[in-house]
Protein backbone atom coordinates (compact mmCIF):
# COMPACT_ATOMS: atom_id res chain seq x y z
CA UNK A 1 0.00 0.00 0.00
CA UNK A 2 2.82 2.40 0.83
CA UNK A 3 4.38 1.81 -2.58
CA UNK A 4 1.07 2.44 -4.32
CA UNK A 5 0.58 5.61 -2.29
CA UNK A 6 4.00 6.88 -3.36
CA UNK A 7 3.18 6.04 -6.99
CA UNK A 8 -0.18 7.83 -6.73
CA UNK A 9 1.52 10.86 -5.18
CA UNK A 10 4.25 11.07 -7.83
CA UNK A 11 2.20 10.27 -10.92
CA UNK A 12 -1.15 11.84 -10.10
CA UNK A 13 -1.05 14.24 -7.16
CA UNK A 14 1.97 16.46 -7.96
CA UNK A 15 1.91 16.15 -11.76
CA UNK A 16 0.22 18.50 -14.22
CA UNK A 17 -3.43 17.34 -14.59
CA UNK A 18 -3.68 19.04 -17.99
CA UNK A 19 -1.36 16.50 -19.64
CA UNK A 20 -2.58 13.40 -17.80
CA UNK A 21 -4.65 12.06 -20.70
CA UNK A 22 -2.21 12.97 -23.46
CA UNK A 23 -0.43 10.11 -25.28
CA UNK A 24 2.48 8.63 -23.27
CA UNK A 25 1.74 10.84 -20.25
CA UNK A 26 -0.65 8.81 -18.06
CA UNK A 27 2.15 6.77 -16.49
CA UNK A 28 5.93 6.32 -16.87
CA UNK A 29 5.56 2.82 -18.34
CA UNK A 30 5.09 3.76 -22.05
CA UNK A 31 8.17 6.01 -22.09
CA UNK A 32 10.13 3.42 -20.09
CA UNK A 33 9.16 0.82 -22.72
CA UNK A 34 10.45 3.11 -25.49
CA UNK A 35 13.78 3.61 -23.67
CA UNK A 36 14.10 -0.12 -22.94
CA UNK A 37 13.39 -1.04 -26.59
CA UNK A 38 15.97 1.56 -27.70
CA UNK A 39 18.64 0.17 -25.37
CA UNK A 40 17.91 -3.44 -26.32
CA UNK A 41 18.22 -2.63 -30.02
CA UNK A 42 21.36 -0.50 -29.94
CA UNK A 43 23.21 -2.65 -27.40
CA UNK A 44 22.12 -6.18 -28.32
CA UNK A 45 19.61 -6.79 -31.12
CA UNK A 46 21.10 -4.34 -33.63
CA UNK A 47 24.74 -5.49 -33.31
CA UNK A 48 23.60 -9.14 -33.42
CA UNK A 49 21.49 -8.48 -36.53
CA UNK A 50 24.37 -6.67 -38.29
CA UNK A 51 27.11 -9.11 -37.24
CA UNK A 52 27.30 -11.01 -40.55
CA UNK A 53 25.82 -8.31 -42.78
CA UNK A 54 27.37 -5.53 -44.80
CA UNK A 55 26.63 -2.04 -43.46
CA UNK A 56 23.64 -0.30 -45.02
CA UNK A 57 24.40 2.94 -46.88
CA UNK A 58 21.25 4.83 -45.77
CA UNK A 59 22.53 8.01 -47.43
CA UNK A 60 19.09 9.17 -48.57
CA UNK A 61 17.60 8.19 -45.23
CA UNK A 62 20.21 10.33 -43.44
CA UNK A 63 19.53 13.31 -45.69
CA UNK A 64 15.77 13.20 -45.08
CA UNK A 65 16.25 12.39 -41.39
CA UNK A 66 18.54 15.39 -40.83
CA UNK A 67 16.19 17.69 -42.76
CA UNK A 68 13.30 16.46 -40.63
CA UNK A 69 15.06 16.88 -37.25
CA UNK A 70 16.52 20.31 -38.13
CA UNK A 71 13.13 21.52 -39.41
CA UNK A 72 11.22 20.06 -36.45
CA UNK A 73 13.71 21.67 -34.03
CA UNK A 74 13.11 25.03 -35.71
CA UNK A 75 9.32 24.61 -35.46
CA UNK A 76 9.47 23.63 -31.77
CA UNK A 77 11.92 26.50 -31.10
CA UNK A 78 9.44 28.97 -32.58
CA UNK A 79 6.52 27.36 -30.76
CA UNK A 80 8.20 27.54 -27.35
CA UNK A 81 9.44 31.08 -27.93
CA UNK A 82 6.02 32.40 -28.94
CA UNK A 83 4.11 30.63 -26.15
CA UNK A 84 5.15 33.14 -23.51
CA UNK A 85 8.73 34.32 -23.92
CA UNK A 86 7.81 36.90 -26.56
CA UNK A 87 4.94 38.21 -24.43
CA UNK A 88 5.07 38.00 -20.62
CA UNK A 89 7.68 35.43 -19.55
CA UNK A 90 11.10 36.74 -18.50
CA UNK A 91 14.44 34.95 -18.30
CA UNK A 92 14.21 34.98 -14.52
CA UNK A 93 12.29 32.84 -12.06
CA UNK A 94 8.92 32.19 -13.65
CA UNK A 95 6.51 29.74 -11.96
CA UNK A 96 4.56 27.27 -14.08
CA UNK A 97 1.12 28.51 -15.09
CA UNK A 98 -1.11 25.44 -14.72
CA UNK A 99 -4.19 27.23 -16.01
CA UNK A 100 -6.11 26.28 -19.14
CA UNK A 101 -5.57 29.70 -20.72
CA UNK A 102 -4.48 29.60 -24.39
CA UNK A 103 -0.83 30.60 -23.88
CA UNK A 104 0.02 28.17 -21.01
CA UNK A 105 -1.77 25.37 -22.88
CA UNK A 106 0.19 26.19 -26.02
CA UNK A 107 3.44 25.97 -24.04
CA UNK A 108 2.45 22.60 -22.56
CA UNK A 109 1.64 21.24 -26.02
CA UNK A 110 5.00 22.39 -27.39
CA UNK A 111 6.80 20.70 -24.49
CA UNK A 112 4.96 17.48 -25.41
CA UNK A 113 6.04 17.88 -29.02
CA UNK A 114 9.62 18.43 -27.83
CA UNK A 115 9.41 15.08 -26.04
CA UNK A 116 8.22 13.43 -29.27
CA UNK A 117 11.10 15.08 -31.14
CA UNK A 118 13.60 13.72 -28.61
CA UNK A 119 12.15 10.27 -29.17
CA UNK A 120 12.61 10.71 -32.92
CA UNK A 121 16.25 11.65 -32.29
CA UNK A 122 16.84 8.14 -30.97
CA UNK A 123 17.01 7.39 -34.69
CA UNK A 124 20.60 8.70 -34.64
CA UNK A 125 21.81 5.58 -32.86
CA UNK A 126 19.67 3.22 -34.93
CA UNK A 127 21.24 4.64 -38.09
CA UNK A 128 24.73 4.22 -36.59
CA UNK A 129 24.02 0.57 -35.79
CA UNK A 130 22.61 -0.21 -39.27
CA UNK A 131 25.67 1.46 -40.84
CA UNK A 132 27.94 -0.51 -38.43
CA UNK A 133 29.40 2.73 -37.06
CA UNK A 134 29.77 1.12 -33.65
CA UNK A 135 32.52 3.56 -32.65
CA UNK A 136 29.81 6.25 -32.59
CA UNK A 137 27.46 4.28 -30.33
CA UNK A 138 29.49 5.31 -27.30
CA UNK A 139 28.33 5.51 -23.70
CA UNK A 140 28.16 9.30 -24.09
CA UNK A 141 25.93 9.06 -27.16
CA UNK A 142 23.52 6.46 -25.76
CA UNK A 143 23.35 8.01 -22.28
CA UNK A 144 22.73 11.48 -23.73
CA UNK A 145 19.87 10.36 -25.99
CA UNK A 146 18.15 8.13 -23.42
CA UNK A 147 18.45 10.69 -20.62
CA UNK A 148 17.17 13.52 -22.81
CA UNK A 149 13.97 11.60 -23.56
CA UNK A 150 13.47 10.94 -19.83
CA UNK A 151 14.05 14.60 -18.93
CA UNK A 152 11.62 15.74 -21.64
CA UNK A 153 8.96 13.39 -20.24
CA UNK A 154 9.57 14.66 -16.70
CA UNK A 155 9.29 18.26 -17.89
CA UNK A 156 6.02 17.57 -19.69
CA UNK A 157 4.61 15.61 -16.75
CA UNK A 158 5.49 18.04 -13.97
CA UNK A 159 6.46 21.46 -15.31
CA UNK A 160 5.49 22.17 -18.95
CA UNK A 161 5.75 25.92 -18.57
CA UNK A 162 7.40 28.86 -16.85
CA UNK A 163 11.16 28.93 -16.31
CA UNK A 164 11.46 25.18 -16.91
CA UNK A 165 10.82 25.63 -20.63
CA UNK A 166 13.50 28.29 -21.14
CA UNK A 167 16.32 25.72 -21.31
CA UNK A 168 14.53 23.97 -24.18
CA UNK A 169 14.97 27.04 -26.39
CA UNK A 170 18.81 26.97 -26.59
CA UNK A 171 18.59 23.19 -26.92
CA UNK A 172 16.41 23.50 -30.02
CA UNK A 173 18.68 26.21 -31.43
CA UNK A 174 21.77 24.03 -31.00
CA UNK A 175 19.96 21.11 -32.66
CA UNK A 176 19.00 23.25 -35.65
CA UNK A 177 22.70 24.04 -36.18
CA UNK A 178 23.87 20.51 -35.39
CA UNK A 179 21.49 18.65 -37.69
CA UNK A 180 22.08 21.18 -40.47
CA UNK A 181 25.77 20.36 -40.10
CA UNK A 182 24.97 16.62 -40.25
CA UNK A 183 22.82 17.23 -43.33
CA UNK A 184 25.65 18.97 -45.15
CA UNK A 185 28.11 16.27 -44.06
CA UNK A 186 25.83 13.58 -45.51
CA UNK A 187 26.13 15.16 -48.97
CA UNK A 188 29.55 13.63 -49.59
CA UNK A 189 33.28 13.51 -48.69
CA UNK A 190 34.06 16.77 -50.50
CA UNK A 191 31.60 18.64 -48.27
CA UNK A 192 32.87 16.82 -45.18
CA UNK A 193 36.41 18.09 -45.81
CA UNK A 194 35.15 21.67 -45.95
CA UNK A 195 33.15 21.17 -42.76
CA UNK A 196 35.97 19.47 -40.82
CA UNK A 197 37.35 22.69 -39.24
CA UNK A 198 33.89 23.45 -37.86
CA UNK A 199 33.31 20.04 -36.28
CA UNK A 200 34.80 20.89 -32.83
CA UNK A 201 32.44 23.86 -32.62
CA UNK A 202 29.43 21.53 -32.50
CA UNK A 203 30.72 20.13 -29.19
CA UNK A 204 31.61 23.63 -27.95
CA UNK A 205 28.04 24.75 -28.71
CA UNK A 206 26.70 21.85 -26.67
CA UNK A 207 28.97 22.76 -23.75
CA UNK A 208 27.78 26.38 -23.91
CA UNK A 209 24.19 25.10 -23.97
CA UNK A 210 24.74 22.99 -20.84
CA UNK A 211 26.32 25.97 -19.07
CA UNK A 212 23.30 28.16 -19.87
CA UNK A 213 20.97 25.40 -18.63
CA UNK A 214 22.73 25.05 -15.27
CA UNK A 215 23.02 28.81 -14.69
CA UNK A 216 19.36 29.41 -15.53
CA UNK A 217 18.03 26.45 -13.55
CA UNK A 218 20.12 27.41 -10.49
CA UNK A 219 17.65 30.27 -9.89
CA UNK A 220 15.11 27.72 -8.73
CA UNK A 221 17.33 26.89 -5.74
CA UNK A 222 16.52 30.29 -4.22
CA UNK A 223 14.00 29.94 -1.36
CA UNK A 224 11.44 32.20 -3.05
CA UNK A 225 11.64 30.53 -6.47
CA UNK A 226 9.40 27.56 -7.35
CA UNK A 227 9.26 26.10 -3.79
CA UNK A 228 7.32 23.00 -4.88
CA UNK A 229 9.56 22.21 -7.87
CA UNK A 230 13.02 22.11 -6.26
CA UNK A 231 13.45 18.32 -6.72
CA UNK A 232 13.03 18.96 -10.44
CA UNK A 233 15.91 21.44 -10.30
CA UNK A 234 18.20 18.85 -8.72
CA UNK A 235 17.24 16.26 -11.34
CA UNK A 236 17.83 18.71 -14.19
CA UNK A 237 21.09 20.13 -12.89
CA UNK A 238 22.63 16.79 -11.89
CA UNK A 239 21.98 15.29 -15.31
CA UNK A 240 23.15 18.38 -17.19
CA UNK A 241 26.37 18.46 -15.14
CA UNK A 242 26.98 14.78 -15.91
CA UNK A 243 26.48 15.45 -19.62
CA UNK A 244 28.74 18.53 -19.44
CA UNK A 245 31.49 16.36 -17.96
CA UNK A 246 31.03 13.63 -20.59
CA UNK A 247 31.01 16.11 -23.50
CA UNK A 248 34.02 17.97 -22.11
CA UNK A 249 35.91 14.68 -21.75
CA UNK A 250 34.95 13.82 -25.35
CA UNK A 251 36.18 17.24 -26.56
CA UNK A 252 39.52 16.86 -24.78
CA UNK A 253 40.14 13.34 -26.08
CA UNK A 254 38.91 14.00 -29.63
CA UNK A 255 40.25 17.47 -30.38
CA UNK A 256 42.74 18.71 -27.77
CA UNK A 257 44.76 15.46 -27.67
CA UNK A 258 45.13 15.60 -31.48
CA UNK A 259 46.53 19.13 -31.26
CA UNK A 260 49.07 18.11 -28.62
CA UNK A 261 50.26 15.27 -30.83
Amino acid sequence: MELMEVYHYLIEKISDPRVAKWPLMASPFPIATVILAYLLFVLYIGPWFMKNRQPYSLNRVMIFYNIFVASASAIVFYGLLTSGFTTKLSWGCEPVDFSYDPEPMSMARWVWWLMILKMCELGDTIIFVLRKKFNQTSFLHIYHHATTVCLAWIACKYAPGGMWTFIMIPNCLVHIIMYTYYLLASLGPHIQKKLAPWKPWITILQLVQFTIMVIHTSQSLLPSCEPTRKPLAFIYMSQVLIMFYLFLDFYKKTYLSKKSE
